[in-house]
């Protein structure tokens, strides 16, 4: 498929409900998947975006040319001692991306990610970091930009882009 027309923007205090949304689709259980509600009631998951806006928070929209958004990624900064799930060090932002049901195979994700990648390189971070299911269409697309796992941790693997040598 043919990517749509897309404007990447800056995540805004506005988007807020829709990034939280957009955390729930993006957590891959692919049977008898919890409620919105009851997912991200779990601290660990609210980690993604409780107090969203602290130092090393990065987040972008694409919205269609109507302005209605269709995706989004972020990264944020964990310590050691609460890290995310795919934590590797404290100088190494962990990433997050979704996009809505129905737009997918579209190249909105790769156009984010991309983004997102350009921009945590422009600042000077040495990598970034994810948690990934396997079994999660993604994977392909994060191994074509270069991700390479590093870890597991449960179900999930961790994988690493370097941006800086």
């Amino acid at each position: 498929m043919t990517s749509p027309s897309l404007h990447i923007t800056p995540v805004q205090p506005g988007d807020m409900p829709f990034l939280w949304d957009m955390l729930y689709a993006m957590i891959h259980i692919p049977e008898n998947k919890p409620p919105k509600e009851v997912l991200l009631a779990d601290p660990g998951i609210r980690s993604c975006l409780d107090g969203w806006g602290r130092p090393g928070d990065s987040g972008w929209i694409a919205r269609t040319a109507d302005g209605q958004p269709a995706g989004t990624a972020w990264y944020r900064l964990y310590t050691a001692e609460k890290p995310g799930y795919g934590f590797v060090d404290e100088r190494t932002p962990e990433l997050s991306v979704a996009v809505l049901p129905g737009l997918e195979g579209q190249g909105i994700g790769t156009q984010l990610l991309s983004h997102l990648i350009a921009e945590a390189a422009a600042a000077g971070y040495p990598a970034l970091s994810l948690s990934v299911d396997p079994s999660n269409a993604a994977l392909r697309l994060y191994e074509r930009l270069g991700f390479v796992r590093t870890g597991e941790s449960g179900t999930s693997w961790t994988l690493l882009l370097k941006l800086q040598e």
